[in-house]
């Protein structure tokens, strides 16, 4: 604290002791003769929310624990609002880490509570005004006991506790630190002779090391990890592992190595007062990191997405984060109708989301410069292609909707993945067999019998399981060109073993009745029979035609099925298949 800070102090309480003698007692009946006897701390108005100072708790020595009790404290403030308590168990509580905050005369000495995290999360509250003074000192008591009951008495104002908490896990209380809220200053005494609370707590003190004291200086410039001041970018960069997507449940799954880094002038040291440390890294370092959010996260990355990563802050102020093995699941669906030859514009909307502060993100392409077209490990069935950062195209400045659902907002950006199915092994796998059909089909029309009617068989079972197994890996929001050849490939094979019984009926059991005229002449026209690749109708064709009219029909029948089957086997291939 500096001289004239001090002496502000000291002035200020000179004349509090001039305005009420030092025999005078005020509400509370404490006079601030009594509190000659007890150790006090100062808080300036400086200090703002931040705990600096830790005591450690005579827990064995205290001569006024009762046998049901576990902790028995008593100390008196002079401030006028804002009198914050803190109970820990160790001396460097973390943000999240369950302690027992105290806080008498918030809100403007309009309410007190008790609250199991520093700042949120509270247990138990209390709307008396007005229990603060800076020119009376109010006395405070704090019981817990072994069933895990936390009491705060003001002595004085009434016998009733003035907070209650039941805890069902209550903590083993080893520290307590003092704090005030804003502009704020303090004065606490504790371990005073005139009450009999003479050996409560103890200043902590011991040899620090380099780190050690480093640690705590930044935890304190820090201010209880609360958002610097001016900032209004955080930079990033990243290094890509691998990529997958799954069309059928839309997901986009990156693997990466995240790096962000912003300036905090807060946590500045000179490093030849820390040994020549010019960077710094520790696990319980606490400070404040920006609360980065995926914004079309899916799963368990839908929100935060920080959960592990690694601090390092440097002299100059600047902080650096990463985050091995950063892992996010976005959602992607998949527009494209041409399975399998799909080319897919996937991305990763990134925000921050830091209670209505505007935080823009800026890709830092100077220390890891993007490489559009750099190797992937792409463990799916597709095929990385390129990468982009782009700014998210949104003008809002509002984190939530009206109804408190995430947005974009400007500053925000995402990274950009084009992928491509790997068409050729699909194409490989699920084409083959519909050549194969075809060939198949073909060959049927020059047997007789019963093996043209197997082979159609044959054809009609690869075509039923290459359907099958196609259901398994195309898209099912639509029917794949592929999956149509298929279903072509179907109705020939049906329409051949149709024919096929047909030729079989014509041949061996024909019709007793006579032919038509028109379908003798018809069967008989030199155009046709050219055409059809049949003979030209002489005088031996003319009366076999005659005598046997119906296995005519039948020849004619299969010539042309062959003709019209491979015609449609050539557009399909074509349009269906070769497109792909």
């Amino acid at each position: 604290m500096k001289l004239y800070e001090k002496w502000l102090i000291s002035v200020f309480l000179y004349l509090a002791l001039a305005l009420h003698p030092a025999n005078a007692k005020g509400r509370y009946n404490i006079s601030f003769a009594q509190l000659d006897t007890c150790d006090s701390i100062e808080i300036d108005k400086f200090a703002g929310y931040a705990y600096k100072d830790f005591f450690m708790i005579h827990t064995l020595d205290n001569n006024n624990i009762l046998p049901n009790e576990r902790l028995h404290l008593k100390f008196y403030v002079l401030t006028s609002m804002d009198a914050h308590i803190l109970l820990s168990v160790t001396n460097h509580p973390r943000p999240e880490d369950r302690v027992y905050e105290i806080v008498i005369g918030a809100g403007g000495d309009t309410f007190s509570t008790i609250r199991t995290n520093m700042g949120m999360k509270r247990v138990s509250t209390n709307q008396d005004i007005e229990l603060l003074s800076v020119y009376e000192p109010t006395p405070i008591e704090i019981v817990q006991t072994k069933d895990g009951d936390l009491y705060v008495y003001i002595p004085g104002f009434k016998k009733e506790p003035l907070l209650h908490y039941m805890d069902p896990s209550p903590l083993n209380i080893n520290y307590i630190s003092f704090s005030t809220f804003g502009m704020n200053s303090a004065r606490w005494f504790y371990d005073c002779a005139f009450d009999g609370f003479t050996n409560e707590m103890e200043r902590e003190q011991h040899e620090q090391s380099v780190e050690d004291r480093l640690l705590d200086a930044l935890i304190y410039q820090a201010l209880n990890s609360s958002l610097p001041s001016n900032l209004t970018e955080v930079q990033f960069n990243f290094q890509m592992q691998s990529l997958a997507y799954d069309p059928s449940s839309a997901h986009l799954h990156a693997r990466m190595q995240l790096m962000m880094h912003w300036q905090d002038d807060r946590l500045r040291w000179q490093p030849e007062s820390y040994g020549q440390l010019t960077s710094f890294e520790h696990p319980l370092l606490q400070i404040w990191t920006p609360h980065l959010v995926i914004l079309n996260g899916a799963l368990e990355s839908l929100g935060t997405a920080l959960k592990d990563f690694e601090l390092r802050v440097y002299s100059n102020g600047n902080v650096s984060l990463m985050a091995n093995n950063w892992e996010a699941t976005t959602w992607c669906v998949d527009t494209e109708r041409n399975w399998p030859d799909e080319r897919i514009n996937c991305d990763i909307q990134l925000g921050i989301d830091q209670n209505q502060a505007k935080i823009a993100l800026t890709h830092d392409n100077e220390r890891k410069p993007l490489t559009p077209n750099e190797h992937v490990n792409t463990p799916s069935g597709w095929t990385f292609v390129k990468i982009a950062v782009v700014h998210v195209e949104n003008a809002t400045t509002l984190r939530y909707t009206p109804k408190g659902i995430l947005q974009t907002m400007s500053g925000d950006v995402a990274i950009g993945f084009t992928l491509h199915r790997n068409g050729n092994f699909y194409r490989l796998v699920f084409a083959m067999p519909l050549y194969a059909c075809e060939i198949f089909l073909g060959l049927s029309f020059l047997l007789r019998g019963y093996r043209r009617g197997a082979l159609i068989l044959i054809v009609v079972m690869l075509t039923a399981w290459g359907l099958m197994y196609l259901t398994r890996h195309a898209s099912p929001h639509y029917v794949p060109p592929l999956m149509s050849a298929y279903q072509h490939i179907m109705r020939a094979s049906v329409y051949c073993y149709l024919l096929h019984i047909a030729i079989m009926w014509l041949e061996r059991y024909p019709p007793r009745a006579k032919a038509p005229a028109w379908l003798l002449s018809l069967m008989n026209w030199s155009p046709l029979r050219l055409f059809l690749g049949l003979r030209i109708s002489d005088s031996t064709e003319f009366c076999d035609s005659q005598a046997r009219p119906w296995r005519q029909l039948a020849k004619v029948l299969n010539n042309g099925s062959f003709i019209g089957v491979n015609i449609c086997f050539i557009i399909l291939n074509t349009t269906d298949i070769s497109a792909h």
